[in-house]
């Protein structure tokens, strides 16, 4: 856990209300206060309504400054602590909604790399967590096409990664994304299934068990989506390339 930081706010002179500046300041100081709070269990449902609190009640320009105070975890910090701030990007996606959409970069980014945490809360945190962006969060032009892209992304990337934890983890949260978006574009999952069937093939691929119920879900937004027949074709493919890696 990193040392505690004491809040010290600047005078005021003359009773004049606070600039900009200076009320980022005093929120951040809040935040970390409340995250402080999070470490030791007598407090820790304190800090844990204080932020969901803060979180809900954010100016439009007080959220980058928020998502810089929950984002920046480090393995440092207790399990606690690293859990709720994943939850916490979270809250901000389901109380505002689009105006997150400019920093999903930065949210996902995070994501990403709680994805090594060696605690299962926090990377199941961050399956929930994706589950609420792909819902919540719009493109400037109302459509989800755009968030689907920034979400699965950077996920599609960690499958890459030589980290069975991480593989577990971007395998899980593409599964749920793909799963609770509204308008995942349908042209990217074609493209998205075959890449995803290779993995199987590659004996160097750590977590084939997830990459299954990846696999799974994007036949199940087929089958939603598309004619029973396609539906049919893709099923023939995964079982002809699960039966093939397997033997």
């Amino acid at each position: 856990m990193k040392p505690r930081v004491v809040a010290h706010s600047k005078a005021r002179s003359g009773g004049k209300a606070a600039v900009p500046q200076q009320a980022v300041f005093e929120m951040k100081q809040r935040v970390v206060l409340s995250l402080n709070k999070l470490a030791d269990r007598d407090t820790y449902h304190i800090g844990v309504e204080e932020l969901e609190k803060a979180a809900l009640k954010l100016s439009p320009d007080m959220i980058a400054p928020f998502l810089s105070c929950v984002a920046e975890t480090d393995a440092e910090q207790k399990s606690a602590v690293r859990a709720v701030c994943v939850r916490l990007m979270g809250t901000l996606a389901r109380s505002h909604g689009s105006l997150l959409a400019p920093y999903l970069g930065k949210v996902v980014g995070s994501i990403v790399k709680r994805l090594k945490d060696t605690d299962s809360v926090v990377r199941d945190s961050c399956v929930e967590a994706c589950g609420v962006l792909a819902t919540s969060v719009r493109g400037r032009e109302g459509g989800g096409g755009a968030t689907f892209v920034a979400l699965a992304k950077p996920l599609f990337e960690a499958l890459g990664e030589q980290n069975r934890s991480v593989q577990v983890g971007a395998a899980h949260c593409l599964a749920r994304v793909i799963e609770e978006a509204i308008d995942a574009p349908q042209n990217i999952l074609p493209q998205m299934l075959t890449r995803v069937i290779k993995l199987l093939k590659n004996q160097h691929f750590m977590a084939k068990p997830a990459i299954i119920e990846l696999i799974r879900s994007i036949i199940q937004v087929y089958l939603a989506t598309f004619s029973l027949q396609v539906v049919f074709i893709l099923l023939l493919i995964f079982l002809l390339v699960h039966f093939l890696n397997v033997v």
